[in-house]
């Protein structure tokens, strides 16, 4: 179905996957009424959808772990707004350090989950031989 683009607009967004659909939103809760978002096809069918699920909260420094944990809150609020499932769903995530500095680097993101109140938990070695023998006997 074509529609017939405004002949002008204070803002336009290109491309309606997740980057450009927030941006819209977040114009829109600002109060922005001239704005537009153009998509060649339908809302997130180009690379959004690779990433559907894969929702982090934790990231390389403080102010990644802020935008992600925001994104987390919006997307829980959203599903109540609309009263529409997202298909959300928070299952956790397990990463394991093989090296002496991905290991000072997971302790250092587990210290900042700290401040963000990001449920973490380091474990040692054995529990995490634990934790994978209980999964696999979940799965199979």
């Amino acid at each position: 179905m074509e529609k017939e683009l405004p002949s002008s607009a204070k803002v336009v967004v290109i491309g309606g996957g997740v980057t450009g659909c927030s941006t819209a939103y977040h114009l829109a809760k600002f109060g922005w009424k001239d704005t537009i978002l153009l998509e060649r096809d339908q809302l997130t069918s180009g690379t959004t959808w690779h990433a559907a699920g894969l929702v982090s909260q934790l990231g390389p420094s403080a102010g990644v772990t802020k935008i992600r944990k925001y994104s987390l809150e919006l997307y829980k609020k959203l599903e109540k707004e609309i009263d529409f499932s997202s298909g959300l769903k928070l299952n956790g995530a397990l990463s394991i350090a093989t090296t002496k500095g991905r290991w000072q680097e997971l302790k250092r993101q587990a210290t900042t989950a700290q401040l963000f109140d990001v449920n973490v938990e380091v474990l040692n070695i054995d529990q995490i031989k634990k934790f994978i023998q209980s999964l696999m006997k979940k799965i199979f």
